[in-house]
């Protein structure tokens, strides 16, 4: 299992991923619907603080088997949550 802090830094990494490309799409393209693209940011916030602290505070401290099906699952979580905010933003687009 990778570190803790690593699969942290992924958290941050993605989630400022899926911001900047929302603050880039509202700056270059004036059709696209702001407040959609705003609510994707806050929903992408929300999603990092809510698997940061899930990251800090398992079920299982101490099982060790526990734990890596614990983070994988998380694992598995952070990138269709990633993908589907990005789905949303291609969705403001199609218009």
């Amino acid at each position: 299992m990778a570190s803790i802090r690593r699969f942290k830094n992924d958290v941050e990494y993605l989630v400022s991923e899926v911001v900047s490309d929302c603050y880039t799409c509202v700056v270059i393209n004036e059709n696209v619907d702001k407040d959609k693209v705003f609510t994707i940011i806050s929903d992408a916030v929300e999603l990092r603080n809510e698997l940061i602290y899930k990251i800090n505070n398992p079920a299982e401290k101490h099982n060790r088997k526990i734990n890596k099906k614990y983070y994988a699952q998380l694992r598995h979580e952070l990138v269709s949550k990633v993908e589907g905010l990005f789905a949303a933003l291609s969705a403001c687009f199609n218009k």
